[in-house]
């Protein structure tokens, strides 16, 4: 009875120990993630961001219905990226799955797909394979996430150029963190930072960069300044200035102002090239030759550790152009030809910055070296491909080379060659000797700053979107409208400044990685037969010698 009574008395312990227990914690939040790369835990900004949602933030997912198993996989890993989301934000972002063509008529479906693309959601065909064969399937693989009377495109799926489509779903698994905070960061963020396009030394056009400036305008506030009209102090209330392409040159007071700008913690991205070499120049003439301009800033951009170089950029890995092939009928035919002075440059860093962006379409480039200095980390950004080499200036444009079979002989004394460089550490002034506080002791001068940060590019059509004046249309930064494709470039541009700018750390979610544990092809051709049996065969064997051992035991012991 003593050991009865002591074992209900035990029981009831254990069940009051795991209520009391139960109690206690559930007052606090805590989360173990087990995984080697912590691809379920969410990164301190993605948190933040989910924490300043409030009631109404609703996500419908487009990924519902019958998928091939690697689109199962994105399904999956959406919904517990979202499951994570949902619980930082204490439950006020709500999700749902849906199929948009589960409509029972054809009309209503592309009536969605209609609605859904022109918010900025592409659908896309998948193969499934069935019994008696193989069947097509539209897509959307995108969110859309509602907040108030807003709606804010999350697009899933991030194909690049030239990728497999294993690497293709581990990469849009890899960004699913990003994406979604990207689109909370649109909602939530309530105080806005201003950056600037300079103006003033022949940059390029509203028309030329104003697709970028929409893409920007979503987070910051965006402003023109004309360099030559304001004092240095008022460049000061800019979280960041963008270069567009100047191709005039500075004056020594311009360059002060930047100079400056740097000194008080001002971030600027340079889009600058060295040469002036235009497409419009081959209509006039077949070929040309670069002329360097004469923008004065190279003693500055050596001073914070680089040097545009006098060339030009021929690259394997390139671009497009339309040429003239023939005439049919009486009307002249064009076809799309490779453009050696149109590099296609695939980020090969892994720095947040370029990670996982699409290739960036450059045109007519130039090499950037970097100058020793200890105190100013450079980090190439962008490089051109082993396939590559620099023209010295003034380097030959001929359309002639549009026509000729790219051989890489050319480039045996080539390489990679930066293109995009990112500066981080501490800047000192290039008027540390020679400006004289006497003489204007009301500035806040400064000859250093302890750290700072800056990117440098060497093609200012970077951010250069291409126009039709002829009617009025812009189209998209980064968009080819004769090859019909879409570069990284507008991505580019908004991670760039991002880095130098936002505070709140979002750019650093886009450097998670999660590894593709895939199974190796080849060896399981080769070795099927012996994995089958192992798996199948060896478990069998084993259970039936268990059962003749025992058997034999059993005899031998009950005899």
């Amino acid at each position: 009875m003593n050991k009865k009574r002591q074992s209900y008395f035990q029981l009831i312990m254990v069940l009051v120990i795991v209520i009391l227990l139960n109690a206690i914690l559930s007052n606090y939040f805590f989360r173990i993630d087990l995984t080697k790369e912590k691809r379920y835990t969410l990164a301190k900004a993605s948190k933040n961001l989910a924490a300043k949602t409030k009631n109404g933030v609703l996500i419908k997912v487009y990924l519902e219905g019958e998928f091939p198993a690697g689109f199962k996989r994105l399904q999956k890993a959406t919904k517990e990226m979202l499951d994570e989301f949902k619980i930082y934000s204490n439950n006020n972002i709500q999700y749902e799955f849906i199929d948009p063509l589960i409509s029972e008529t054809n009309k209503k479906s592309n009536e969605i797909l209609q609605e859904l693309s022109e918010i900025g959601l592409q659908a896309t065909s998948i193969q499934l394979k069935k019994e008696d064969g193989f069947s097509q399937k539209i897509i959307v693989p995108g969110a859309v996430l509602y907040y108030g009377d807003k709606k804010i495109p999350i697009n899933l799926l991030k194909s690049q150029f030239g990728q497999a489509p294993e690497a293709v779903l581990n990469t849009s698994i890899e960004q699913l963190e990003y994406e979604i905070a990207n689109a909370l960061r649109k909602v939530t963020e309530t105080k806005v930072k201003q950056i600037a396009f300079l103006k003033g030394h022949g940059e390029l056009d509203k028309w030329n960069i104003i697709d970028g400036k929409s893409e920007l305008k979503q987070y910051y506030e965006i402003d023109d300044v004309d360099l030559t009209q304001v004092p240095p102090e008022e460049l000061n209330k800019y979280a960041g200035i963008i270069i567009p392409k100047p191709t005039l040159p500075f004056s020594d007071f311009d360059k002060f102002k930047l100079d400056q700008y740097v000194m008080h913690g001002g971030k600027l991205v340079w889009f600058i090239e060295s040469q002036l070499a235009e497409m419009d120049s081959l209509r006039n003439s077949p070929q040309y030759f670069s002329i360097s301009y004469n923008q004065n800033l190279d003693d500055l951009l050596f001073k914070f550790g680089v040097r545009i170089n006098n060339n030009l950029i021929q690259d394997a890995i390139c671009n497009t152009i339309p040429i003239l092939s023939g005439m049919r009928n009486g009307t002249p035919e064009q076809k799309l030809v490779p453009w050696l002075y149109f590099p296609l440059v695939p980020p090969t860093s892994s720095h947040p910055i370029v990670r996982g962006v699409d290739p960036i379409w450059f045109q007519f480039a130039a090499s950037i070296d970097t100058i020793p200095n200890s105190k100013i980390n450079k980090t190439i950004l962008l490089e051109s491909s082993q396939y590559s080499r620099a023209v010295p200036a003034p380097a030959r444009v001929d359309i002639e080379m549009a026509r000729l079979e790219i051989s890489q002989d050319l480039f045996r004394t080539g390489g990679n060659k930066p293109m995009a460089v990112l500066l981080e550490g501490e800047f000192s002034s290039l008027f540390a000797y020679s400006y004289d506080k006497t003489k204007n002791p009301v500035l806040d001068y400064k000859d250093k700053i302890a750290n700072n940060k800056m990117i440098v590019v060497s093609d200012g059509d970077v951010i250069r979107n291409q126009y039709s004046a002829s009617k009025g249309q812009v189209f998209p930064l980064g968009y080819d409208r004769y090859a019909n494709q879409e570069f990284g470039n507008k991505r580019f541009l908004l991670n760039c400044v991002d880095y130098l700018c936002d505070d709140s750390g979002i750019i650093e979610v886009r450097s998670k990685e999660v590894t593709l544990r895939l199974l190796d092809k080849a060896k399981i051709k080769k070795e099927k037969l012996f994995w089958q049996f192992i798996n199948i065969g060896l478990p069998i064997i084993l259970v039936l010698i268990f059962a003749v051992a025992n058997n034999f035991y059993r005899k031998r012991k009950y005899a």
